[in-house]
C-alpha cells in the first residue's frame, strides 16, 4: 500500500458500456479524469485534476484527492458507488 491510498475505493460505473471501474487511489483517479472521463470541463472536475496532481506531487492528502474526484463524479453525473468511511 503506497501513501496515496484511500482508506475506501470508489467504484465507478460507466454509462456507456457498464463496466465498473474502482478507483482505490490517486494515481488511478487522476489516470481516469485524464484519460477515461466523459466530460473535460466544470470547476469540480479542474479542481479534482488540480488537487490530484497537487497529491502525486506530496502536496496534499489523499482523502482531499478522494473527495474532489467524488465531488467531480457528481457534477458530471458518473454513476459511483462508495461505501461511507467511519
Amino acid at each position: 500500500m503506497n501513501n496515496k491510498d484511500w482508506n475506501c475505493p470508489i467504484m465507478v460505473i460507466c454509462k456507456r458500456t457498464g463496466r465498473v471501474y474502482t478507483v482505490a487511489n490517486t494515481e488511478e483517479a487522476l489516470d481516469m479524469l485524464l484519460n477515461a472521463w466523459p466530460v473535460a470541463e466544470g470547476r469540480a472536475f479542474m479542481m479534482a485534476l488540480q488537487i490530484c496532481a497537487d497529491v502525486e506531487r506530496g502536496q496534499g492528502q489523499p482523502p482531499e484527492a478522494r473527495d474532489s474526484f467524488l465531488a467531480a463524479a457528481m457534477e458530471a453525473g458518473v454513476p459511483i458507488e462508495s461505501p461511507v468511511i467511519q
